[in-house]
Protein backbone atom coordinates (compact mmCIF):
# COMPACT_ATOMS: atom_id res chain seq x y z
CA UNK A 1 0.00 0.00 0.00
CA UNK A 2 1.37 3.39 -1.05
CA UNK A 3 0.59 6.26 1.34
CA UNK A 4 0.97 10.01 1.13
CA UNK A 5 0.81 11.62 4.58
CA UNK A 6 1.14 15.37 4.22
CA UNK A 7 4.16 15.63 1.93
CA UNK A 8 5.74 12.37 3.15
CA UNK A 9 5.49 9.53 0.61
CA UNK A 10 5.67 6.03 2.14
CA UNK A 11 6.24 3.03 -0.13
CA UNK A 12 6.70 -0.48 1.24
CA UNK A 13 9.45 -1.99 -0.91
CA UNK A 14 7.96 -4.02 -3.76
CA UNK A 15 4.34 -3.07 -3.06
CA UNK A 16 1.91 -1.98 -5.75
CA UNK A 17 -0.43 0.96 -5.38
CA UNK A 18 -1.03 4.57 -6.28
CA UNK A 19 -1.60 8.01 -4.86
CA UNK A 20 -3.34 11.08 -6.23
CA UNK A 21 -2.36 14.72 -5.86
CA UNK A 22 -4.09 17.84 -7.23
CA UNK A 23 -2.72 19.28 -10.45
CA UNK A 24 -1.15 22.70 -9.94
CA UNK A 25 -2.01 25.22 -12.62
CA UNK A 26 -3.81 24.64 -15.88
CA UNK A 27 -2.70 21.73 -18.04
CA UNK A 28 -3.53 20.93 -21.63
CA UNK A 29 -3.56 17.76 -23.70
CA UNK A 30 -0.01 16.59 -24.26
CA UNK A 31 1.44 18.05 -21.04
CA UNK A 32 3.44 15.60 -18.94
CA UNK A 33 4.02 15.05 -15.22
CA UNK A 34 7.12 13.35 -13.86
CA UNK A 35 7.43 12.06 -10.31
CA UNK A 36 11.06 11.48 -9.35
CA UNK A 37 12.47 9.85 -6.23
CA UNK A 38 16.03 10.99 -5.52
CA UNK A 39 18.84 9.67 -3.38
CA UNK A 40 20.51 12.85 -2.05
CA UNK A 41 23.57 10.88 -0.90
CA UNK A 42 24.43 9.67 -4.41
CA UNK A 43 22.70 12.52 -6.31
CA UNK A 44 20.81 10.02 -8.45
CA UNK A 45 17.21 9.44 -9.44
CA UNK A 46 16.25 5.98 -8.17
CA UNK A 47 12.70 5.88 -9.54
CA UNK A 48 10.81 7.98 -12.08
CA UNK A 49 7.17 7.79 -13.18
CA UNK A 50 5.76 9.67 -16.19
CA UNK A 51 2.05 10.31 -16.77
CA UNK A 52 -0.11 12.58 -18.92
CA UNK A 53 -0.97 15.77 -17.03
CA UNK A 54 -4.40 16.35 -18.49
CA UNK A 55 -6.72 16.26 -15.50
CA UNK A 56 -7.56 18.05 -12.26
CA UNK A 57 -5.53 15.42 -10.40
CA UNK A 58 -2.37 13.44 -11.03
CA UNK A 59 -2.39 9.75 -10.14
CA UNK A 60 0.96 8.00 -9.94
CA UNK A 61 0.87 4.20 -9.86
CA UNK A 62 3.67 1.89 -8.78
CA UNK A 63 4.25 -1.70 -9.86
CA UNK A 64 6.24 -4.29 -7.91
CA UNK A 65 9.32 -3.85 -10.14
CA UNK A 66 9.40 -0.06 -9.55
CA UNK A 67 10.48 -0.35 -5.92
CA UNK A 68 11.50 -3.96 -5.22
CA UNK A 69 15.21 -3.19 -5.72
CA UNK A 70 15.30 0.07 -3.75
CA UNK A 71 17.22 0.02 -0.49
CA UNK A 72 14.88 0.51 2.46
CA UNK A 73 15.62 3.98 3.79
CA UNK A 74 14.08 7.25 4.92
CA UNK A 75 16.74 9.37 3.20
CA UNK A 76 15.01 9.59 -0.21
CA UNK A 77 13.36 12.78 -1.46
CA UNK A 78 10.73 13.26 -4.15
CA UNK A 79 9.28 15.93 -6.40
CA UNK A 80 6.87 16.33 -9.32
CA UNK A 81 7.63 18.36 -12.44
CA UNK A 82 5.03 19.42 -15.00
CA UNK A 83 6.25 19.80 -18.58
CA UNK A 84 3.98 22.24 -20.41
CA UNK A 85 4.03 21.87 -24.22
CA UNK A 86 6.82 19.27 -24.20
CA UNK A 87 9.36 19.36 -27.02
CA UNK A 88 10.82 16.30 -28.73
CA UNK A 89 13.77 15.63 -31.03
CA UNK A 90 13.60 13.75 -34.37
CA UNK A 91 13.63 10.39 -32.53
CA UNK A 92 10.68 11.49 -30.33
CA UNK A 93 12.92 11.80 -27.25
CA UNK A 94 11.80 14.45 -24.77
CA UNK A 95 14.32 17.32 -24.86
CA UNK A 96 12.51 20.11 -23.03
CA UNK A 97 9.30 22.06 -22.77
CA UNK A 98 7.94 25.56 -23.24
CA UNK A 99 7.70 25.71 -19.43
CA UNK A 100 8.68 23.33 -16.62
CA UNK A 101 7.37 23.77 -13.08
CA UNK A 102 8.36 21.81 -9.97
CA UNK A 103 5.89 21.20 -7.18
CA UNK A 104 8.30 21.42 -4.25
CA UNK A 105 11.84 22.32 -5.42
CA UNK A 106 11.21 26.06 -5.20
CA UNK A 107 9.81 26.01 -1.66
CA UNK A 108 12.41 26.06 1.06
CA UNK A 109 15.57 24.14 1.60
CA UNK A 110 14.14 20.66 2.03
CA UNK A 111 12.36 18.45 -0.43
CA UNK A 112 9.55 16.15 0.75
CA UNK A 113 10.72 12.83 2.14
CA UNK A 114 10.08 9.44 0.57
CA UNK A 115 10.39 6.44 2.85
CA UNK A 116 11.00 3.01 1.37
CA UNK A 117 10.12 0.40 4.03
Amino acid sequence: MIRLIGRRLIIPRGDTGSFTIPTQGTVEAGDLAFLSIYDPLTHTTVCEKKIDATADTLTFSFEHQDTVNLEPSDRYEWDIKIYYSPQYDAEEKLIGAAEINSYYAAFGKSMPKCVIK
